[in-house]
């Protein structure tokens, strides 16, 4: 079971979707405690199974692997996924392809080569990003071409993060705070005070926080390059690519920070601001409501019209 700690508050830390992840949620109820553990943890490790690539059974490594042969019976449980798929394509206007693992994996072997890839073999990769190509629906989905893939690296996290939230409020748990990997949302309040207190870490100075955030019934995310990224031929590239040039993205932005209604949306906008810019991506952020953001570039930092009401004065 998890710790309970002082004033009801449970804090349990487990590794999932690879990373460190922690769960801090408050209730009298020894039973909901217990059953929003077993729900969230099981309903973690069943995404995992199917959704990741990293795992060769799981319905996604079998969807890719009958790319242009044959399509793939789902249940309407992962359509949901599907329909995710769609949405992050959506919302990002592409940027945040679904069937870009291709391209992914091309940048990978070049960075344990330390060899920069060609021109024909970023275009054959590009060639194979396409989610609108994708055929789905009814029960089935189908990649159209052989070497396809999909990969929902680009909002697994964050999705999961509002899923577990869900299950929370299914418990009647009120208080609780879901962190899987730095992508962060939160509900209700910490025993002592009124929000719960998030950092956003430092681009410049590593282990070190830049800015405090008091949220409640919030969703944060924060991507960037600053930390992940491919040494090749001695220089520095990005995890995060572009896919209208087919190489990583470089511009004046080290990381995007992201507070939304929900983390998904979060996710998407930070991670389009590290491809788009500083100027762009945070005028994409003001153009949506409900979210705000800091950017954290190599020269100067951005902040969004309303990010004043979250940020704790040092």
């Amino acid at each position: 079971m998890a710790a309970n700690l002082t004033g009801g508050l449970f804090r349990l830390k487990f590794q999932a979707l690879g990373t460190v992840c922690e769960l801090q949620f408050r209730t009298e109820s020894v039973e909901a405690a217990k059953g929003y553990r077993k729900a969230a943890l099981g309903w973690l490790r069943e995404f995992e199974e199917k959704w990741s690539r990293f795992k060769p059974e799981s319905l996604l490594c079998e969807i890719n692997a009958k790319a242009g042969r044959s399509a793939v019976e789902i249940s309407g449980e992962d359509e949901e996924i599907l329909r995710l798929c769609e949405h992050t394509y959506r919302v990002s206007e592409g940027l945040n392809d679904p069937t870009s693992f291709p391209m992914t994996a091309l940048w990978d072997e070049a960075g344990k080569k330390d060899c920069l890839p060609g021109g024909d073999e970023i275009k054959a990769a590009k060639a194979l990003v396409s989610w609108p190509s994708v055929e789905w629906g009814n029960g089935k989905v189908f990649l159209p071409e052989r070497g396809m893939a999909l990969e929902i690296g680009g909002f697994g996290k964050e999705y999961a993060v509002d899923r577990l939230i869900e299950f929370a409020k299914q418990f009647e748990i009120r208080d609780c705070l879901v962190d899987l990997g730095r992508d962060v949302a939160a509900i209700g309040e910490p025993p002592h005070g009124r929000t719960w207190v998030l950092g956003i870490e430092d681009a410049r100075e590593e282990d070190a926080a830049a800015f405090r955030l008091a949220i409640s019934g919030k969703g944060l995310a924060t991507s960037g390059n600053g930390r992940r990224f491919r040494m090749i031929g001695g220089r520095k590239f990005g995890h995060i690519i572009d896919m209208r040039s087919g190489w990583p993205a470089e511009n004046e932005v080290i990381t995007a920070s992201c507070l939304g209604d929900d983390c998904l949306t979060a996710g998407l906008l930070s991670t389009n601001a590290c491809i788009i810019g500083m100027t762009e991506g945070m005028e994409a952020i003001e153009r949506k409501f409900g979210v705000e953001a800091i950017l954290q570039g190599s020269s100067e930092t951005l902040y969004s019209s309303q990010i004043y009401h979250y940020v704790l004065r040092s």
